[in-house]
């Protein structure tokens, strides 16, 4: 489609101008020029509004008629210096006044890039691609419950020589206390990040480890914050049975009826949809790495066995011990629609559409972006609608 042929939208479909306007301001308020939340209003109308790539051409011709409007949000997302944070702090705070958020789940976003000048960009391996793929990592966290999933913060990778060349490091506009080389480390920033900026700790923090690579500390920073957490783990992953004579074992060992593996069994699990029933056991273990006081720490590993022989097991870490394994899995459940909403993000809110080089750049776009989506999901229909 050629941006020429981009519909011009003067209102947003499925929406009044009047409450985009209202929820900008909210978000918004923070930027101190008139000029800026004018431009954030556009960049956001354009999300909305801009079918295919969201490129700021086709963004503009979608919300303006004036030749200038490209360059003029190109000015505002690239060049001026507006700070984030507060911005996304707005975001979530709204979202929970909507919504009866349920856990902060965590998700790895991969940007395919073709240059190697943007913030963050750098050569991963795969397991089907030769040679890896070049492009940045994201690391989101999103506010979730039974019909909600909406990104509110996140965080770029920066390996390699985005942590030590200066100069790459000054050409994206990185300031010195940008450290986040991997993605357990953003994922841990995140939580901490909100834990300051809210007085609401009861929700706990969910994360798919199979999906989110991590280090051995990751688990054992998330505890020490107070949020609780439920952690889905691969069946290799070690474990510590508080009780028996057994030494360290890997989680599928659980399954064995060997002596010493204390794991009880808790009942029958009526299952996801599209999972089925499952029988679902449980062990009380202890962490292996962290502080003194951080391995007397107690958790609970919680099994679940999907019915039919096709179906594989699957792992789960908690420091919620007071909860009932059920209510853990249904926890875990949760956020298991973060993967389908950055499916969505990328598809149709621009996620892998920035076209700037800079740091703060990105950090603009993806803030933009988050509001956007969140705005679409919690008030064109009045609720998430599950297409994530």
């Amino acid at each position: 489609m050629s941006d020429i042929a981009v519909q011009r939208h003067r209102e947003i479909p499925g929406h009044k101008e009047e409450p985009l306007s209202e929820f900008i301001d909210r978000l918004f308020g923070s930027l101190s020029r008139t000029d800026q939340r004018n431009r954030s209003r556009e960049y956001v109308r354009g999300l909305l509004a801009t079918p295919g790539k969201k490129s700021l051409r086709r963004m503009a011709a979608a919300v303006s008629d004036s030749p200038h409007t490209a360059q003029a949000l190109q000015q505002f997302v690239n060049v001026s210096p507006w700070d984030w944070r507060p911005v996304r702090h707005a975001l979530a705070e709204w979202v929970e006044q909507r919504r009866a958020t349920t856990v902060w789940g965590l998700e790895v976003a991969a940007i395919p890039k073709r240059g190697e000048h943007s913030a963050g960009v750098h050569r991963r391996a795969t397991a089907d691609t030769e040679g890896g793929v070049n492009g940045q990592l994201a690391v989101g966290l999103f506010l979730a419950s039974a019909d909600l999933c909406v990104p509110v913060d996140w965080r770029l990778v920066l390996p390699g020589r985005w942590q030590s060349d200066g100069a790459w490091r000054a050409a994206a506009r990185i300031a010195e206390d940008e450290v986040t080389p991997a993605e357990g480390a953003c994922a841990l920033d995140l939580v901490r990040a909100r834990t300051r900026a809210t007085r609401r700790r009861g929700f706990p923090v969910v994360v798919d480890l199979t999906r989110v690579p991590h280090d051995a500390m990751f688990l054992s920073g998330v505890a020490t914050l107070g949020t609780g957490f439920v952690a889905r783990i691969s069946g290799d992953t070690v474990l510590h049975p508080r009780a028996g004579d057994r030494g360290p074992v890997l989680a599928r060992e659980l399954l064995r009826s060997a002596p010493g593996l204390p794991l009880s069994d808790a009942g029958v699990a009526a299952g996801a949809p599209g999972r089925g029933p499952s029988r679902v056991r449980t062990c009380v273990v202890r962490p292996a790495v962290g502080t003194s006081a951080g391995r007397r720490r107690l958790c609970r590993v919680i099994v679940e066995l999907p019915a039919g022989e096709d179906r594989a097991p699957r792992y789960f870490l908690t420091d919620l011990t007071h909860h009932q394994p059920m209510a853990v899995l249904a926890l875990a459940d949760t956020a298991e629609r973060t993967p389908a909403t950055v499916r969505r993000l990328r598809d149709h809110f621009g996620l892998a559409d920035f076209e700037g080089r800079s740091y703060p750049g990105w950090h603009h776009h993806m803030t933009l972006m988050s509001a956007a989506y969140a705005f679409e999901r919690l008030t064109a229909t009045g609720t998430d609608s599950g297409a994530a």
